[in-house]
């Protein structure tokens, strides 16, 4: 069957906005797979903190979602020039801007609760503080671990069902994609 060049710009732009509204989900998913109530819990404050500071801070994070039967990778790069994330290899700016991921993130935060301090450790040769929180409204257990001295965090891991999502941040030399479509 021969397409037209117009159904194929069509089916372009409709995978587009499906593969971007998945990356937003998983970013919010990430971001907000923690319980909320009234006001934030003095408990969560190091975490909040470290994750305020990621919106803020040009950064390339590496995820796998891993669901029974199927693997989602994904990959974005946040600069102050916008941001950006890959599917299959192809690289997209987003409608969204380093800013907006700055807002929302904060005013999500606010009222995170639940978090414990499990301790210190090494994450590569870093030293880190490692933090838990749990979601009672999803049933999802995260894992954060945040650099001491920057107070990034390195690495998530959040458990949701059935789903292990695992994430890396590096913050060294971040330079939007060179292609971009």
């Amino acid at each position: 069957m021969i397409k037209s060049s117009a159904g194929t710009g069509s089916l372009r732009s409709d995978r587009r906005r499906f593969c971007e509204k998945h990356f937003a989900r998983l970013a919010l998913l990430l971001l907000l797979s923690t319980p909320f109530c009234r006001s934030q819990d003095a408990s969560c404050k190091a975490v909040a903190d470290a994750q305020i500071l990621l919106a803020k801070t040009p950064h390339h994070v590496v995820s796998t979602d891993v669901r029974p039967g199927r693997t989602l990778n994904s990959e974005s790069i946040s600069t102050p020039n916008g941001v950006f994330w890959a599917s299959d290899g192809v690289w997209h700016r987003s409608n969204s801007s380093m800013q907006e991921f700055s807002r929302a993130t904060a005013d999500a935060l606010k009222e995170l609760r639940g978090c414990t301090r499990v301790g210190d450790e090494l994450f590569g040769a870093r030293p880190v503080t490692k933090y838990t929180l749990h979601n009672p409204e999803n049933d999802g257990d995260e894992t954060t671990w945040i650099a001491k001295g920057s107070g990034l965090p390195l690495k998530t891991e959040a458990l949701i069902e059935s789903r292990r999502i695992s994430s890396r941040y590096d913050y060294s030399n971040i330079q939007p994609p060179a292609n971009v479509r």
